[in-house]
């Protein structure tokens, strides 16, 4: 493996490694398999729904537009996001086990497990009501406490991803505009 600790890291033939324990790869197999079921079967609020499927026309009077563009795309963007959420969980179903299990992670495979990660974390943020300036610290007898930790957790896992492929990137930005 390349130059990294954690759970996520690239190994010398370019795959990203995903290590989890056991009973963390369940974890993530039990709340992207909710995710899933929430929105294969709609049961998604208001807010929910809104976030993960952000309006493309702000403008009111442009409400046919939009209606359009929802019916262009809606469909698309729940197969992509139940597809992402199906091959995380099979990709930590099939790893070999011990203490901890690790799976390889090809290039489209990065994009579908930050995918579910990104999604997951946005129910469970607009659950929580998470904004920007939100510090997560609810008491242990609060029921959002768990759910709290665990959209956390999701975070790291998520950082930890984003960070190995930003890695792989060329050095590139002002040095380089400078240097011309």
């Amino acid at each position: 493996m390349v130059g990294r600790r954690g759970p996520v890291r690239r190994a010398r033939d370019g795959l990203v490694m995903v290590t989890l324990r056991v009973d963390e790869a369940e974890l993530v197999g039990l709340v992207l398999g909710e995710m899933e079921r929430a929105i294969a079967e709609d049961r998604l609020d208001d807010d929910t729904r809104a976030r993960l499927y952000p309006r493309a026309y702000l403008d009111p009077t442009e409400e046919a537009a939009e209606q359009e563009w929802e019916q262009l795309v809606h469909d698309d963007l729940t197969t992509a996001r139940l597809a992402a959420f199906r091959t995380v969980r099979s990709d930590l179903e099939a790893a070999e086990t011990g203490r901890e299990l690790t799976v390889a992670l090809d290039a489209e495979r990065e994009m579908q497990w930050l995918t579910a990660f990104n999604d997951a974390r946005l129910i469970m943020g607009t659950t929580l009501g998470v904004t920007e300036e939100d510090v997560l610290d609810f008491s242990a007898d609060d029921p959002r406490a768990a759910w709290a930790e665990l959209y956390q957790w999701l975070t790291y896992l998520q950082q930890e991803l984003v960070d190995v492929l930003l890695d792989a990137l060329p050095e590139t930005g002002r040095d380089d505009l400078e240097a011309r």
